[in-house]
Protein backbone atom coordinates (compact mmCIF):
# COMPACT_ATOMS: atom_id res chain seq x y z
CA UNK A 1 0.00 0.00 0.00
CA UNK A 2 3.12 2.38 0.09
CA UNK A 3 2.63 2.61 -3.74
CA UNK A 4 -0.82 4.06 -3.81
CA UNK A 5 0.10 7.52 -3.02
CA UNK A 6 2.66 7.54 -5.67
CA UNK A 7 0.64 5.98 -8.19
CA UNK A 8 -2.07 7.59 -7.50
CA UNK A 9 -0.13 11.11 -7.81
CA UNK A 10 1.34 9.94 -11.10
CA UNK A 11 -1.91 9.62 -12.39
CA UNK A 12 -2.86 12.93 -11.25
CA UNK A 13 0.65 14.30 -12.57
CA UNK A 14 -0.36 12.49 -15.96
CA UNK A 15 -3.96 14.01 -16.01
CA UNK A 16 -2.35 17.39 -15.23
CA UNK A 17 0.34 16.90 -18.48
CA UNK A 18 -2.51 15.66 -20.61
CA UNK A 19 -4.84 18.48 -19.94
CA UNK A 20 -2.24 21.19 -20.53
CA UNK A 21 -1.00 18.85 -23.52
CA UNK A 22 -4.91 19.43 -25.12
CA UNK A 23 -5.20 23.22 -23.68
CA UNK A 24 -1.41 23.56 -25.47
CA UNK A 25 -2.52 21.74 -28.74
CA UNK A 26 -5.58 24.16 -28.76
CA UNK A 27 -3.69 27.40 -28.16
CA UNK A 28 -1.55 26.32 -30.79
CA UNK A 29 -4.90 25.12 -33.35
CA UNK A 30 -5.93 29.10 -33.05
CA UNK A 31 -2.66 30.23 -32.98
CA UNK A 32 -1.93 28.47 -36.69
CA UNK A 33 -5.81 30.00 -37.42
CA UNK A 34 -4.86 33.51 -36.59
CA UNK A 35 -1.33 33.00 -38.94
CA UNK A 36 -3.07 31.90 -41.34
CA UNK A 37 -5.88 34.44 -41.66
CA UNK A 38 -3.37 36.99 -41.39
CA UNK A 39 -1.19 35.57 -44.03
CA UNK A 40 -4.60 35.49 -46.56
CA UNK A 41 -5.25 38.96 -45.36
CA UNK A 42 -1.52 40.06 -46.15
CA UNK A 43 -1.96 38.72 -49.35
CA UNK A 44 -5.09 39.81 -50.37
CA UNK A 45 -3.49 43.25 -49.11
CA UNK A 46 -0.58 42.78 -51.09
CA UNK A 47 -2.72 42.11 -54.02
CA UNK A 48 -5.29 45.35 -53.65
CA UNK A 49 -1.73 47.16 -53.80
CA UNK A 50 -0.55 45.69 -57.05
CA UNK A 51 -3.71 46.45 -58.60
CA UNK A 52 -3.61 49.94 -57.85
CA UNK A 53 -0.31 50.82 -58.89
CA UNK A 54 -1.03 48.80 -61.94
CA UNK A 55 -4.19 51.63 -62.04
CA UNK A 56 -1.72 54.22 -60.81
CA UNK A 57 0.78 53.30 -63.80
CA UNK A 58 -2.03 53.26 -66.53
CA UNK A 59 -3.26 56.73 -64.93
CA UNK A 60 0.41 58.04 -65.42
CA UNK A 61 0.61 57.11 -68.83
CA UNK A 62 -2.71 58.36 -69.55
CA UNK A 63 -1.50 62.02 -68.29
CA UNK A 64 1.51 61.96 -70.16
CA UNK A 65 -0.12 61.16 -73.43
CA UNK A 66 -3.08 63.79 -72.79
CA UNK A 67 -0.41 66.16 -72.03
CA UNK A 68 1.24 65.58 -75.07
CA UNK A 69 -1.83 65.82 -77.25
CA UNK A 70 -2.35 69.32 -74.81
CA UNK A 71 0.69 70.60 -76.04
CA UNK A 72 0.11 69.35 -79.72
CA UNK A 73 -3.49 71.17 -79.43
CA UNK A 74 -1.49 74.42 -78.40
CA UNK A 75 1.05 73.86 -81.18
CA UNK A 76 -1.70 73.80 -83.83
CA UNK A 77 -3.94 76.60 -82.43
CA UNK A 78 -1.05 78.99 -82.63
CA UNK A 79 -0.15 78.04 -86.43
CA UNK A 80 -3.98 78.82 -87.04
CA UNK A 81 -3.83 81.79 -85.64
CA UNK A 82 -0.95 82.54 -87.78
CA UNK A 83 -2.41 81.42 -90.45
CA UNK A 84 -5.80 83.44 -89.89
CA UNK A 85 -4.24 86.34 -88.78
CA UNK A 86 -2.13 86.23 -92.25
CA UNK A 87 -4.90 85.60 -94.48
CA UNK A 88 -6.84 88.23 -92.01
CA UNK A 89 -4.31 90.70 -93.22
CA UNK A 90 -5.31 89.99 -97.09
CA UNK A 91 -9.15 89.80 -97.15
CA UNK A 92 -10.05 86.92 -99.44
CA UNK A 93 -14.29 87.22 -99.45
CA UNK A 94 -16.04 87.70 -102.40
CA UNK A 95 -19.34 89.59 -102.47
CA UNK A 96 -21.97 87.98 -104.67
CA UNK A 97 -23.48 91.30 -106.76
CA UNK A 98 -25.99 89.85 -108.10
CA UNK A 99 -26.88 86.06 -108.99
CA UNK A 100 -28.55 87.08 -112.22
CA UNK A 101 -26.87 85.87 -115.02
CA UNK A 102 -27.20 84.54 -118.84
CA UNK A 103 -25.76 81.99 -120.54
CA UNK A 104 -23.22 84.69 -122.45
CA UNK A 105 -22.51 86.29 -118.90
CA UNK A 106 -18.80 86.11 -117.92
CA UNK A 107 -17.96 85.90 -114.04
CA UNK A 108 -16.10 89.45 -113.28
CA UNK A 109 -14.14 90.78 -110.02
CA UNK A 110 -14.27 94.24 -109.47
CA UNK A 111 -12.38 95.56 -106.40
CA UNK A 112 -14.38 98.74 -104.77
CA UNK A 113 -13.49 101.38 -102.64
CA UNK A 114 -14.56 103.79 -100.60
CA UNK A 115 -12.16 105.66 -98.31
CA UNK A 116 -15.03 107.84 -96.66
CA UNK A 117 -17.81 105.03 -96.52
CA UNK A 118 -18.55 106.11 -92.45
CA UNK A 119 -18.57 109.73 -93.46
CA UNK A 120 -20.47 109.41 -96.58
CA UNK A 121 -22.50 106.84 -96.21
CA UNK A 122 -22.83 104.78 -93.00
CA UNK A 123 -21.25 105.70 -89.90
CA UNK A 124 -22.42 102.89 -87.56
CA UNK A 125 -20.08 100.08 -89.45
CA UNK A 126 -17.45 98.97 -87.72
CA UNK A 127 -14.01 99.84 -87.82
CA UNK A 128 -13.16 96.39 -89.10
CA UNK A 129 -15.92 97.04 -92.02
CA UNK A 130 -15.00 100.50 -92.70
CA UNK A 131 -11.11 99.24 -93.11
CA UNK A 132 -12.62 96.38 -95.32
CA UNK A 133 -14.18 99.77 -97.45
CA UNK A 134 -10.89 101.44 -97.40
CA UNK A 135 -8.62 98.14 -98.34
CA UNK A 136 -11.74 97.26 -101.21
CA UNK A 137 -14.10 95.05 -101.31
CA UNK A 138 -14.00 92.18 -104.00
CA UNK A 139 -17.80 91.77 -105.47
CA UNK A 140 -18.32 89.04 -108.07
CA UNK A 141 -20.68 90.18 -110.91
CA UNK A 142 -22.09 88.65 -113.96
CA UNK A 143 -22.05 90.85 -117.05
CA UNK A 144 -21.07 90.43 -121.10
CA UNK A 145 -17.96 92.59 -120.70
CA UNK A 146 -16.00 94.27 -118.55
CA UNK A 147 -17.75 97.80 -119.67
CA UNK A 148 -21.27 95.84 -118.70
CA UNK A 149 -19.89 94.89 -115.35
CA UNK A 150 -18.55 97.80 -114.24
CA UNK A 151 -21.74 99.81 -115.09
CA UNK A 152 -23.51 97.00 -112.85
CA UNK A 153 -21.56 98.06 -109.46
CA UNK A 154 -21.81 102.12 -110.05
CA UNK A 155 -25.54 101.51 -110.11
CA UNK A 156 -25.16 99.70 -107.30
CA UNK A 157 -21.89 101.94 -105.78
CA UNK A 158 -22.32 105.06 -107.97
CA UNK A 159 -19.27 107.67 -107.51
CA UNK A 160 -21.16 110.29 -106.00
CA UNK A 161 -20.55 109.26 -103.07
CA UNK A 162 -17.41 108.23 -103.10
CA UNK A 163 -17.16 104.52 -104.20
CA UNK A 164 -14.55 103.86 -107.03
CA UNK A 165 -13.41 100.90 -109.16
CA UNK A 166 -9.85 99.84 -108.27
CA UNK A 167 -9.11 97.19 -110.14
CA UNK A 168 -11.28 94.66 -112.45
CA UNK A 169 -10.20 91.02 -113.51
CA UNK A 170 -12.29 87.73 -115.05
CA UNK A 171 -14.04 85.76 -112.94
CA UNK A 172 -12.85 81.83 -113.68
CA UNK A 173 -14.15 80.06 -110.47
Amino acid sequence: MDSMPYIFAGLVGLASLAVSLLLALRRLKTSEERIATAVSRKQAQVERIKKIARVTLQQARDLRDARRRKAMAELGCEDLEQRLKAAGAADRRIYVLDDRRTQKDQGWLLRVVNIEYGARVNASLTPTALDSWKRGRRFLVWALDEKKAREKVNARFPENKGFAVMGVESYLG
